[in-house]
């Protein structure tokens, strides 16, 4: 028997072929390694002061391009008038308008809307019509330009400037003291000129002034107070008045119902009269303190004698009336009658002797 190797290599079979080892790589060169190491480093922090100043550099010119590109914002700006002096604007006056203004962003960030002067429309020969706002009206720094204004138009409408003499009307605030009225009132002057649109003075005939406190008080005073005008009316001169208050006590007339009346007079005895009617109404004139006063000591009486002894009638009289008050009765006279004295009481029966039965 041939050996199994040989009987494969007889048949053509090459044997198994073996890996081969390996090869062994040669050791990094520590030369090498080395300079890279110092490349990095030098590139990292050689000239670092240089380095850091071209960076900064490099950021500010990238803000600078890409940062101070031109923007818009949106301002508000106030209104003037300049007026024909023998005309009135009656029509409603604008006051601000809105613009918007481009520009390059670092311009606008440091720009204030209230350093714009006020666009002055100038209407001294205008007509009734609408007024345009134009950018050359506005005044803005160098750099920046105006690309829209809103709104855009302003209507005018004119009426003829006229003066006339009206009345002044004093006004008052408040109340004065208790019992006390304001009797009078008086400015000074009592007319003042004023100057408007002939439309308005047309319909026009007096003017007030400001309030003047009477709170309070309970004596003549005057006050010094300024007249008020209405839109587009104005005081041709000083718009000051003097204003004279007259305060007097308050006059009233009370009338007090059912007032009852009473029998007086030395050694008479009022339970023996009888009075008809026996309550009246009283009537009362006089300054409302006194007249408060006099109520609570009204007393309505008829005067007797210890002689009447008979019915009649007699006038009724008040008593308890303060001075400078006048009074009316109703009725002023009533009758008067003693009462009727009882009849004496029956006599009781005297009891007899029992009836025998």
């Amino acid at each position: 028997m041939r050996p199994r190797n040989e009987t494969i290599s007889n048949l053509g079979r090459a044997p198994a072929r073996q890996p081969l080892p390996a090869p062994k790589r040669p050791p990094p060169d520590p030369v090498e390694r080395g300079a890279v190491r110092r490349w990095i480093h030098d590139a990292l922090f050689e000239n670092v002061g240089l380095k850091f100043l071209s960076l900064v550099l490099a950021i500010t010119v990238f803000l600078l391009v890409n940062t101070d590109r031109d923007r818009e914002i949106t301002a508000r700006v106030g209104v003037s008038y300049t007026l024909p002096e023998d005309k009135v604007l009656v029509s409603d006056r604008l006051e601000e308008v809105r613009v918007t203004i481009k520009g390059p962003w670092q311009r606008l960030r440091r720009f204030d809307e209230r350093e714009i002067d006020r666009v002055n429309i100038d209407l001294r020969r205008a007509r009734n019509g609408d007024f345009t706002i134009t950018p050359d009206l506005i005044a803005l720094p160098s750099g920046l330009t105006i690309t829209s204004i809103s709104p855009r138009t302003v209507p005018v409408a004119f009426d003829r400037r006229v003066d006339k003499l009206v009345e002044v009307t004093p006004q008052l605030a408040g109340r004065p003291l208790h019992g006390y009225v304001v009797s009078e009132v008086k400015p000074a002057p009592a007319t003042i000129k004023v100057r408007g649109a002939e439309s308005t003075l047309n319909a026009l005939s007096a003017v007030r002034t400001n309030e003047v406190s009477v709170d309070g008080r309970a004596e003549n005073f005057a006050a010094e107070t300024k007249v008020m005008t209405p839109d587009g009316v104005e005081v041709v001169g000083t718009n000051e008045v003097l204003i004279q208050v007259t305060i007097d006590e308050q006059l009233v007339t009370r009338r007090l119902l059912g007032i009852p009346v009473h029998v007086v007079g030395e050694g008479v005895d009022p339970q023996k009269w009888s009075i008809s009617p026996p309550q009246i109404d009283v009537t009362l004139t006089g300054s409302l303190l006194t007249v408060e006063k006099a109520k609570a000591a009204l007393a309505p009486v008829v005067r007797l004698s210890g002689n009447d002894t008979k019915p009649r009638e007699v006038a009724v009289s008040i008593d308890g009336l303060p001075p400078g008050i006048g009074v009316r009765i109703s009725p002023e006279r009533v009758k008067i009658s003693p009462n009727k004295a009882p009849p004496p009481p029956a006599p009781s029966p005297v009891p007899g002797p029992a009836p025998s039965p």
